[in-house]
């Protein structure tokens, strides 16, 4: 099957205020992660996670992410596995400071950047081209540039939706709703 999620990485100490100004409650019933429409759990690290069950949900529209990030480090991800498409952007002060976009259905190696870039990027999209060429490059059975945006993202972050983290309670994720 695959994933169709979109998340938010809010950094912030009052969850609860960052979830009033995405207009969001808890519901006070839990969930597996991504198995509702809205769910959220506080990471390891600090941050707070905020996950829709669809890769276009609001939470990660361009005004949404600027007016929280006018309080908050907001990084923000997009996943449609089964058309290979993920895309990670960083946002503070109400701008964006980088997007990551890769789209396999452009190419199975395209990659679109925006900003300024952490330093990161250039270490891990170096890694995934080379794993991607030494597959088969563009006529292989991988896409590795599908993991780009998404490792930026958990360097920053320390989360990404397909690893298990340890510290995180994946059948207790916070029902959420507007």
């Amino acid at each position: 099957m695959g994933y169709s999620i979109a998340w938010l990485a809010v950094e912030c100490t009052d969850p609860d205020a960052a979830l009033a100004d995405l207009k969001l409650r808890r519901t006070g019933e839990h969930a597996y992660f991504a198995e509702d429409a809205l769910t959220s759990a506080a990471l390891p690290g600090g941050q707070f996670l905020i996950v829709a069950d669809t890769c276009d949900h609001r939470i990660i529209e361009p005004d949404t992410l600027a007016s929280l990030s006018v309080k908050y480090s907001v990084v923000a991800c997009s996943i449609e596995e089964h058309v290979m498409f993920s895309s990670a952007e960083h946002w503070i002060g109400g701008k964006r400071l980088w997007r990551i976009e890769h789209q396999a259905e452009d190419s199975p190696i395209h990659l679109a950047t925006a900003g300024s870039l952490p330093a990161s990027f250039s270490s891990i999209a170096a890694k995934q081209k080379a794993a991607q060429e030494a597959a088969g490059g563009e006529d292989a059975d991988v896409d590795l540039y599908f993991e780009i945006p998404l490792l930026v993202a958990k360097g920053i972050t320390g989360f990404k939706h397909d690893d298990v983290i340890d510290g995180i309670d994946y059948d207790r994720f916070d029902v959420l709703e507007a």
